[in-house]
């Protein structure tokens, strides 16, 4: 063979195998070449406060995640999706765009957009009350134009209040936030108040309360709504709804209204609120502050049944009423009455006393109704004033050892305070201002 020949072959075989590594190598090196696309994006400023971006990516990719830097983000597989985001305040915002192919390769691009101008502000002032300062004055000063707003709160939650008062019962470190909805975001922005002291109006070991720092109908969470009209065994007359027009709380207090309207076959309307399957306890302080209505017919109630009484009915349930007042003259608008209930070997038994105010009518101001419960006795209070004490050791009245759960309604007429009359003026309403339970500790 021919030598010169064989070593211009292995020449050749060599060059090309140079060649080949070194376009590997090259090729090696280009990452963004592997991924056969590149990620990018245009923004254009509408407005001081709009910015829209556009996705100006090239190559073969599958989907897009997309960051505005304000909280908005979305994930797309629609390549010319269009975006016009809003920003309310003045900053610098870091948007970016990650794109990724149908191998999960993926590319990020980011940049930077100024806001020179705020929109929307977002501010609130929040001062304790001086002369009680368990309670802080909430005052929302936010700037610009938005859509709702709502306070938030040691698990509260209160919507569209401009001025609130915040209740915070214990001494402690609290926050208090803003949270204020445009163009369907929601903003927020909080302060930190600190409370001195345990209200001194509360007991220790609190386990249950409905202060009313909402708005709107009783809470959900904590009350059950009854209707209707089937005199409920007393021959009353009211039908019971599930409306504001009778059950509204606001500005912290829940207002039951009595009115004097035709409503499903029935000449009156109010509501009726329970706990039932929501709160039940056993033993313990149970207290409301309540100004009460007034009038003939007019029978407002704070009062409690057995847990059991869907199983085995009343009075096998036990009942404690804690205030009823039967409105009319006389001494009758400012007399409260403090009752048990229970069945005695199948006959209804029962035991109460009542008190009434030395000047005035029960529905001039607050009083506070309560009734303390051990496994001893029941004592029955008004503005802790001590005037029924029942001893429930005996074995008949077993229906006291139980839970009970938590009752609040005006009815009107029956057959204890009768019908209205003449006399007797609508609407009639029973203010609560909060209903409070706690552990007194052993019984």
């Amino acid at each position: 063979m021919n030598n010169s020949l064989v070593k211009g072959s292995l020449s050749i075989i060599l060059s090309l195998s140079v060649l080949i590594i070194i376009l590997l190598s090259s090729t090696g090196c280009d990452k963004e070449s592997d991924t056969g696309f590149n990620a990018d994006f245009n923004f254009t400023k509408i407005d001081d406060n709009n910015v829209l971006y556009e996705n100006t990516s090239s190559g073969e990719y599958y989907s897009m995640i997309w960051d505005f830097g304000n909280g908005q983000s979305d994930t797309t597989t629609d390549k010319k999706n269009i975006y016009t985001i809003y920003y309310h305040e003045a900053n610098e915002y870091e948007v970016s765009l990650q794109v990724t192919n149908f191998t999960g390769e993926n590319q990020t691009v980011k940049k930077s957009v100024n806001i020179d101008i705020s929109d929307l502000v977002l501010s609130f002032t929040a001062n304790i009350i001086a002369d009680d300062p368990n309670y802080v004055q909430l005052i929302n000063t936010t700037q610009g134009e938005y859509e709702s707003f709502s306070w938030k709160y040691n698990n509260v939650v209160v919507d569209d209040e401009m001025e609130h008062i915040a209740y915070f019962p214990f001494m402690g470190n609290y926050k208090i936030e803003l949270l204020v909805t445009k163009n369907n975001i929601t903003y927020s922005t909080e302060h930190d108040v600190f409370i001195a002291q345990d209200d001194p109006g509360n007991l220790p070991g609190l386990i249950w309360s409905d202060e009313f720092n909402y708005f709107g109908l009783p809470d959900p969470n904590f009350w059950n709504m009854e209707t209707g009209g089937n005199g409920w065994g007393n021959n009353e007359l009211q039908y019971y709804t599930n409306r504001q027009e009778n059950a509204l709380v606001d500005n912290g207090i829940l207002t039951i209204t009595a009115k004097d309207e035709s409503y499903s076959g029935r000449d009156y309307t109010s509501a009726r609120i329970t706990t039932q399957n929501k709160f039940d306890f056993k033993y313990g302080r149970i207290e409301a502050s309540i100004k009460l209505p007034y009038g003939q017919g007019i029978w407002p109630a704070f009062w409690m049944l057995g847990a059991n009484f869907s199983t085995v009915g009343w009075p096998s349930c036990g009942e404690i009423d804690i205030m009823e007042m039967v409105g009319g003259a006389g001494s009758k608008n400012k007399t409260t009455y403090s009752t048990i209930h229970w069945d005695n070997d199948g006959q209804h038994a029962s035991y109460g006393e009542s008190y009434s105010l030395s000047s005035g009518i029960l529905a001039d101001d607050f009083h506070v109704f309560a009734v303390e419960w051990n496994s001893q006795q029941i004592k029955g209070f008004i503005d802790d004033i001590e005037y029924f004490v029942a001893d429930i050791t005996p074995s008949q009245l077993s229906e006291f050892h139980d839970n009970f759960f938590i009752l609040l309604n005006v009815a009107v007429g029956g057959d204890w305070p009768g019908s209205p009359d003449a006399t007797t003026t609508f609407p009639q309403t029973m203010e609560v201002d909060y209903v409070r339970v706690y552990d007194l500790g052993s019984n």
